[in-house]
């Protein structure tokens, strides 16, 4: 069994991350999903275990897949697949590279469904003027459970 903690759309707001500690301690893996990449940077103590990728406010970037347990993940911030209108762009790069989850970012709507038997994770925004969220996830042979955790 493995845990992620998973941050998308951080925009700098480094004092809420910090109130993430603890968790990153105890998760396996760290991810980030762009926008403001260079924040989840700063916790250089959990360097080998953070994996991210670039959002449009990064300059871009590509997306990564990551296999951890039995689960094929792609992460990618979202904006060049068009996630604030749909995720059907999204499902067929999900297809194409064999992914069983992809974790998203770019909408700040924090969301988890599942289509065509792949689960699409979105972990919303930790920006200052959104409601800040966070996703959770548990990883267990070819099963992820996936939650949404708010920030106050």
């Amino acid at each position: 069994m493995k845990t992620l903690l998973i941050l998308s759309d951080t925009h700098n707001n480094i004092k809420d991350m910090e109130k993430l500690v603890p968790i990153m301690k105890d998760s396996d893996y760290i991810i980030h999903l762009g926008d403001y990449q260079k924040d989840i940077k700063l916790f250089r103590e959990f360097s080998q275990k953070i994996y991210s990728v670039k959002g449009n406010c990064d300059g871009g970037g590509d997306d990564l897949l990551l296999e951890i347990e039995k689960v094929k993940l792609l992460l990618t911030h979202g904006d060049r697949y068009s996630v604030k209108t749909t995720l059907y762009n999204l499902l067929l790069r999900a297809k194409e590279v064999g992914a069983n989850a992809v974790l998203y970012g770019h909408t700040h709507i924090a969301k988890t469904e599942e289509i065509d038997k792949i689960t699409f994770i979105n972990p919303g925004t930790l920006s200052l003027y959104s409601e800040k969220t966070y996703a959770y996830c548990v990883i267990s042979g070819n099963k992820i459970v996936s939650k949404t955790v708010n920030i106050y």
